[in-house]
C-alpha cells in the first residue's frame, strides 16, 4: 500500500515539474517581468543604414525608441563592430532621451576607438535602453546586423 502511494506522489511530481517546464517553455515571451510590475516600458530597436562621419571616424545609429520612463530621462547605449582587415574597427556611444510614450526617431554617433575605422559594408550593433519610474528600473536591448554607408 505504501510504495503504491510513493509511487501516486513521485508520478505528480513528475507530471507537475514536465507542466512546469512547459510552461515556461511555451509562454509567450514579452517585456521583462520589471517593466510591466510599475507600469515601465522600454523598447529599442537598431535601424538600418547607418551613416559613416569624417571618414569612419564615427557612425551615427539610428534608433527607434519607445519608453514611458518618468520623471527624468533614460539612457541608451549603442557598440558597433565591424571586421577591417586582420583587425575589428569597433566603438561605443551613448546619450539620453526623454521618455514620450510613443515611438520616437534618435540618433546615436559611435566613435571608432583602437586605431581602426569603420567602412562601407557591414556591421554589427548592439543597443541597449535603460530606465527608471517612480516604482522600478529596467532596461531592454537589441542586436541587429546594419549596413554602414556613406
Amino acid at each position: 500500500m505504501r510504495t503504491r502511494l510513493r509511487a501516486k506522489l513521485a508520478v505528480a511530481a513528475l507530471v507537475a515539474i514536465l507542466a512546469g517546464a512547459s510552461f515556461a517553455l511555451f509562454a509567450p515571451s514579452g517585456p521583462a517581468v520589471a517593466f510591466s510590475s510599475g507600469g515601465l516600458f522600454l523598447d529599442v530597436q537598431v535601424e538600418s543604414p547607418a551613416h559613416l562621419v569624417s571618414r569612419g571616424a564615427a557612425v551615427d545609429v539610428p534608433l527607434e525608441v519607445t519608453c514611458n520612463a518618468r520623471p527624468g530621462t533614460t539612457d541608451l547605449f549603442v557598440s558597433v563592430s565591424q571586421k577591417a582587415g586582420s583587425g575589428v574597427a569597433q566603438g561605443f556611444g551613448s546619450t539620453s532621451v526623454g521618455c514620450t510614450g510613443s515611438g520616437q526617431q534618435v540618433t546615436v554617433r559611435v566613435q571608432a576607438s583602437g586605431g581602426k575605422t569603420f567602412k562601407q559594408g557591414t556591421a554589427v550593433a548592439n543597443a541597449q535602453i535603460f530606465g527608471c519610474n517612480r516604482v522600478t528600473c529596467g532596461s531592454e536591448t537589441d542586436s541587429e546586423v546594419i549596413q554602414l554607408q556613406k
